[in-house]
């Protein structure tokens, strides 16, 4: 009996200990629940650290200032220094595999260009996929290519060009900074509107394609305008029409080729920011308001427009579209035009 009197008492303080400390129990119960919401909503600061932009192209390149001219400016809006980072090499696939393959936190960006789409469309293994790889910011400038031939050819617009080369299939030469890049399928694109049998003639780098037209070796080129309008200018080229959709800002009078007769025909350069796949979604609207916001400054629109490019800000959505837009024409000109990579 004693044994049970004890157990009973036992029981009872037992229960009583319980009945005192059962809301302490029920409350801890449901403070992790409550809670919850508010840890989840707390993401890791961002930025925590410097950032980088890699450029995918060695320094000096227009991809180069214009990732430069950018950051220099997201330091005072970000509050952490911006460094580029030249990671040239493969046509630019070494740098961007580097950064599609970088930690996807905010802090590593890429310097994108038309040649993400141009390399895409024409290289099957690439180390990265295109668009699956990237998470789109935004766009940053856009520029014109201008059709270029050399004086010496007896026309004076695209139209006479037709005609010649309808007339001389296989004689016109169209020089091309390198066998799959945007001025390889600016003129592809150009001979499958126009109907045409052009004579595709890669060099490595715009510079020496451009000497051997001007040098009256090669007759056509579809060039980007700031190295050759110097050239027109001291009439050892001649101009010919702008590819873009609409008429250049810096040459409203010079006709578009869609304009001078061919119809569809439009093509840009066009330079922008992403970041690796899986960049946690406010840090890429956070990046991309910032850059629509630099890009509203007259001195940073200055610059670009030195470049004889167009600041162009946009969504993450509407740049996702122009390169997925950019590939897909890409990928059926090369598959026309049997571009192959060299």
């Amino acid at each position: 009996m004693k044994a049970d009197r004890f157990a009973w008492r036992t029981w009872r303080e037992c229960r009583a200990r319980i009945s005192r400390f059962a809301p302490v129990a029920v409350a801890m119960v449901w403070l992790p629940a409550s809670v919850l919401p508010e840890a989840a909503a707390q993401q890791p600061p961002w930025p925590a650290k410097p950032l980088r932009i890699v450029v995918p192209f060695a320094a000096g390149g227009s991809n180069d200032v214009f990732a430069r001219a950018v950051a220099e400016r997201l330091p005072a809006a970000l509050g952490q220094p911006v460094i580029v980072e030249n990671r040239a090499g493969a046509g630019s696939a070494t740098g961007t595999a580097y950064a599609a393959r970088s930690a996807p936190d905010g802090h590593t960006l890429l310097a994108v260009s038309s040649t993400l789409t141009t390399l895409a469309a024409v290289q099957p293994n690439l180390p990265y996929s295109v668009p699956g790889d990237f998470a789109p910011i935004g766009l940053v400038a856009r520029s014109a290519l201008g059709l270029f031939v050399h004086p010496s050819l007896p026309v004076k617009d695209v139209q006479g060009l037709v005609r010649l080369a309808r007339g001389r299939p296989g004689e016109i030469n169209a020089a091309n900074a390198g066998i799959g890049g945007i001025n390889h399928f600016a003129s592809e694109m150009f001979q499958s509107i126009a109907k045409v049998k052009l004579t595709h003639v890669p060099y490595k780098g715009n510079a020496p394609a451009l000497a051997d037209v001007m040098g009256g070796h090669v007759q056509m080129m579809i060039s980007s305008l700031p190295p050759a309008l110097q050239h027109v200018r001291s009439g050892r080229l001649r101009l010919l029409a702008v590819s873009s959709p609409e008429r250049s800002t810096f040459m409203p009078d010079l006709p578009t080729v869609a304009e001078a007769g061919l119809p569809g025909y439009a093509t840009e350069l066009w330079w922008g920011l992403a970041a690796p796949a899986r960049t946690p979604d406010p840090v890429v609207r956070r990046l991309s308001q910032e850059l629509q916001k630099l890009l509203a400054d007259r001195d940073l629109r200055q610059r670009f427009l030195d470049e004889a490019a167009v600041p162009s800000p946009g969504s993450p959505e509407s740049f996702a579209e122009l390169i997925a837009r950019d590939l897909a024409t890409w990928r059926r000109v090369a598959a026309e035009g049997g571009i192959r990579p060299e």
